[in-house]
């Protein structure tokens, strides 16, 4: 059933969002939703690595103490360096000075470093070197062995990654990773490496000469994680619904993913990690979308649905990036006229002040404040199509749960089922939506388990006391 909002439900719904979006408030429906928390249900538990983030050397403005507040301010436990495609063409020994300050900006926050090699211009000995480098004058990193060398020609004229190496494909590209690999381990018997795999269903899975299915036999059973990329859309292709659609294909993706470790990994398969590495909306030239609140529910769901299938990382592509042009279609939400993927402005001519946050920032932000490496994803399910709903149990917080709204112009008044409250139980609500430039939040009492849930935004509730199932 919808209904206009007036009067008392007005009221009630305006305390629930953001005070930018009051005037979208007065015009919207609501609609009933119910969602069920089982606690008994437990699912994943939170990695420590959990919440991750990309760099690069070509950062100019990677190291201040505004970044690092900012990285802990959303809860960043890995960074990779040296950045995307870039990786393929980096010599360290070149860029000791970025690379130390890299690692000093590692330490500050509190996350541990995963480093891409060069595969493709780079050979074995350089990348022991580098290994040898590390554990010399820093702490201990993580690795893996090139970025994206599928995109290397393999598949027709797809060839944006530099890759040097004759022949080139996945048997190639698993043989040449052993190499590495045993010259990595020759230098640190206990260095963690990992290799570019694909996700089934996504290009370019499924299609000859078959990368995981090729290169998982050779190489599956000397690797510690296997990383994936997934960017959701095209550029010039973005749609707003399609984009917060696309989520809910991940279960799907991690499940087949699963099933691939189990058949071509052998007795290693339970010992490999999945790193998702590179995630955004959008896979180049990003547009208005992602400054929108759209990409800041996107991201939500994003992480929520990869952590909760079994992803020990999800990477954000990246820390600051720069203004695009990108799609400024007057189809998508939102009034930018540029894009940029970075969480923290570049400060680009046209863009806020340097390290400013965007949208994607605050999207993250909601994730940390809703659940923290260790905490267990227990069920949540709503009833509704367009409103996601999480849950963790926190071994010291107790019950969070999350709820996203990914319609437009619909509330949902919610009834929380499978949880207990009363008059004296406190919870902390933080709400982020439309045109929100910051996160709201509240402390009350959640009477009669109800909440309304905006249009186009998220609700994380944390117990203060006495929430329990």
């Amino acid at each position: 059933m919808k209904k206009t909002i007036i009067g008392a439900v007005a009221a009630v719904a305006l305390t629930l969002m953001t005070s930018a979006s009051i005037p979208a408030v007065l015009a919207m429906t609501v609609q009933q939703a119910a969602v069920n928390i089982n606690v008994a249900h437990g699912g994943e538990v939170i990695s420590p690595l959990a919440y991750g983030m990309n760099t690069a050397v070509w950062d100019g403005n990677l190291v201040s103490n505004t970044v690092v507040q900012r990285l802990k301010q959303i809860g960043i436990k890995l960074l990779r360096f040296p950045g995307g495609s870039y990786a393929d063409t980096f010599h360290f020994k070149d860029y000791t000075n970025s690379f130390d300050q890299f690692m000093q900006l590692s330490r500050q926050v509190g996350a541990v470093p995963l480093l891409t090699v060069n595969y493709g211009s780079g050979t074995p000995l350089e990348a022991a070197s580098w290994v040898a480098y590390t554990k010399a004058h820093h702490e201990t990193a993580l690795w893996e062995i090139g970025n994206e060398i599928y995109g290397n020609g393999t598949y027709q004229n797809n060839a944006w990654e530099t890759d040097l190496h004759s022949p080139k494909g996945p048997a190639a590209y698993a043989k040449n990773a052993l190499a590495f690999i045993t010259a990595m381990k020759k230098v640190d018997k206990n260095a963690q490496i990992g290799v570019v795999a694909t996700i089934p269903g996504v290009w370019p899975s499924g299609i000859a000469p078959y990368w995981d299915r090729t290169m998982l036999p050779i190489v599956g059973k000397k690797i510690d994680f296997i990383v994936i990329h997934w960017y959701a859309q095209n550029p010039g292709q973005e749609d707003d619904a399609t984009l917060l659609a696309s989520t809910s294909s991940i279960p799907a993706y991690m499940s087949q993913l699963h099933q691939y470790l189990q058949k071509y990994c052998g007795a290693n398969a339970k010992h490999i990690q999945i790193f998702l590495d590179e995630t955004n909306s959008v896979s180049s030239n990003p547009g208005k979308q992602v400054m929108s609140v759209v990409n800041a529910l996107f991201a939500a769901n994003d992480y929520n649905l990869w952590l909760q299938n079994g992803v020990q990382n999800v990477s954000w592509w990246d820390l600051h990036n720069g203004k695009n042009a990108g799609n400024v279609s007057p189809n998508l939400f939102g009034n930018a006229t540029y894009g940029d993927y970075g969480i923290l402005s570049n400060g680009d001519p046209g863009e806020p002040p340097i390290n400013t946050p965007t949208a994607s920032f605050w999207g993250l932000r909601m994730m940390d404040l809703f659940a923290q490496p260790r905490d267990r994803y227990v069920q949540a399910t709503s009833n509704q199509l367009f409103l996601s709903a999480y849950a963790v149990k926190s071994p010291k917080n107790g019950l969070s749960f999350m709820l996203v709204n990914t319609s437009p112009d619909t509330a949902y008044a919610v009834s929380l089922k499978g949880i207990k409250t009363s008059r004296t139980t406190w919870y902390e609500q933080y709400t982020y939506g439309e045109q929100g430039t910051s996160i709201t939040n509240q402390k009350t009492h959640m009477l009669g388990n109800r909440l309304l849930v905006g249009p186009y935004s998220m609700v994380v509730i944390k117990a203060q006391r006495g929430l329990a199932a």
